[in-house]
């Protein structure tokens, strides 16, 4: 009975083996695979580093599998541990395309801030100077991004980058690679109709004023309306203004064209100058200059003036011209103070005079050296040495008096060049189509008339004698 009970004990005792177990797992998308490892029970056989390589390969892991972890889980028998054994590499996409703007997008007026924040009120950025070749925009194209890959080796596609949609304005030019624009051009840089433009040409509508502030244009500008008071216009070419300009300055390295006129302002122009008149201006060009009159202000013209459209007239003011004057009527029957130039007498003269005074002043400073280095040479005769700052002294009284002389050659020399320059203005002439009235200074060179009568269709030049007289008008010819 006991051995039947014994036996019946040993048969409900026995179980069955479960051997360790490698449990591998994914995420949903695949880009992580896990490991653990389950223990042995009733005499099952554990797990070995190989069983964990077999079931990673035949599970199919093969992006970069890494069993440190696994086998660290193993040797510290860490069972039911989950490790990551493999990461995916997730797709890039690729980045659209985009391009940079290297200039405001906006056309908007703005005052502009200095360095200390204080505000300009007359530069308000209607103008965006820029030059031939100046890069105004990068492009950047779209790319196809990056694959990527999963924890089973499986690629994974990535969306590509959308183009960019982007025009080139008249006066830009976009090089063979699409990659930049640029200037094609210098002009005014303007924001219009969703691309950059540039315009060889700055048109103001209406007039320059506060609505528009100061304007400095490296191109030609055109200005349909007037130039307001104590405003400048500047171009590196030609400005024409179709009204007047009052009060006000205009600079250019062309010409300068004022279908109107110019009152109280300041016109300065590397080429010609053409206004419809003229009056209290302060005039300066290289060229030639025309107007239907010059009443008072200052005209210096490198050039010919020649005031024979409409009335044709000039009274009031200093007037040079280089070339030659030509005009209808000169002064008035009131006999208005009218100084006019021929040839720059005038400045040659000044020039002159101020050479002359600096040569007094020279002289004056070396006939004090003089005095000054006979003291000290008198001192040294009758003691034999001067003390170091007395020998000093006089070392540079002698050489300063030696090197004022030399500039007093020099100086000489010029005055003597400019008297020749003078004295060989005599083929120069003004002339007078209608009217010429007393109280007209004419200088011609080195010479000078006073016009004392009315006087009608005449000329003033240098007679035989190289003096300053009336001419007969019949000699037009030769005088142009």
């Amino acid at each position: 009975m006991s051995e039947d009970n014994s036996n019946a004990g040993g048969a409900a005792d026995e179980r069955i083996p479960i051997n360790g177990a490698v449990v591998i797992s994914t995420n949903e998308s695949k880009m992580e695979a896990y490991l653990c490892i389950t223990e042995e029970r009733d005499g099952g056989d554990p797990v070995t580093f190989k069983d964990i390589t077999e079931e990673v390969s035949a599970y199919g892991i093969t992006h970069e599998v890494s069993l440190d972890e696994a086998k660290t889980l193993l040797e510290e028998k860490r069972y039911g541990k989950k490790v990551v054994i493999s990461r995916g590499v997730k797709a890039v996409n690729g980045r659209d395309g985009r391009i940079d703007y290297l200039f405001e997008t906006t056309n908007e007026l703005v005052p502009k801030k200095g360095k200390l924040g204080e505000v300009d009120y007359k530069d308000l950025g209607l103008v965006r100077n820029i030059i031939e070749g100046e890069l105004i925009a990068i492009i950047y194209h779209p790319d196809e991004g990056v694959p990527g890959v999963n924890v089973f080796g499986q690629e994974l596609s990535p969306i590509a980058g959308k183009e960019m949609k982007y025009a080139v304005g008249p006066g830009t030019v976009i090089n063979d690679e699409e990659t930049e624009i640029k200037a094609a051009i210098s002009g005014n840089l303007v924001w219009q109709k969703g691309s950059f433009a540039v315009e060889e040409t700055l048109v103001i509508k209406e007039n320059v004023d506060v609505s528009t502030g100061n304007i400095d244009f490296i191109g030609d500008v055109l200005i349909k309306g007037n130039v307001a008071e104590n405003f400048t216009v500047k171009s590196k070419k030609t400005v024409t203004i179709n009204g007047t300009v009052t009060g006000a300055t205009v600079i250019a390295d062309g010409n300068i064209i004022i279908n109107l006129g110019s009152v109280n302002s300041d016109l300065i122009a590397k080429g010609d100058i053409k206004l419809g008149f003229c009056e209290s201006s302060k005039i300066e060009c290289q060229g030639s200059f025309s107007s239907q009159s010059i009443i008072a202000g200052e005209v210096f013209c490198g050039g010919t003036i020649n005031l024979t459209q409409g009335r044709g007239v000039v009274f009031g003011g200093k007037h040079i011209a280089i070339g030659g004057f030509t005009a209808n009527i000169i002064g008035t029957e009131s006999y208005t103070k009218t100084q006019i130039t021929l040839g720059n007498s005038a400045v040659l003269t000044e020039e002159k005079l101020e050479l002359t005074n600096k040569i007094k002043d020279l002289e004056e400073r070396t006939k004090k050296l003089l005095q000054v280095a006979e003291v000290l040479q008198e001192q040294k005769k009758n003691t034999g040495q001067l003390p170091a700052d007395r020998e000093a002294m006089l070392t540079t009284a002698i050489r300063s008096r030696f090197t004022f002389q030399r500039e007093v050659k020099v100086l000489t020399g010029r005055i003597a060049e400019i008297e020749k320059e003078l004295d060989s203005a005599g083929d120069q002439y003004i002339i007078v189509h209608k009217d010429l009235w007393p109280g007209v200074t004419v200088r011609i060179g080195s010479e000078l008339l006073i016009v004392d009568r009315h006087l009608t269709k005449v000329m003033i030049g240098k007679d035989d004698e190289g003096h300053l007289a009336y001419l007969p008008f019949t000699v037009k010819g030769k005088a142009q």
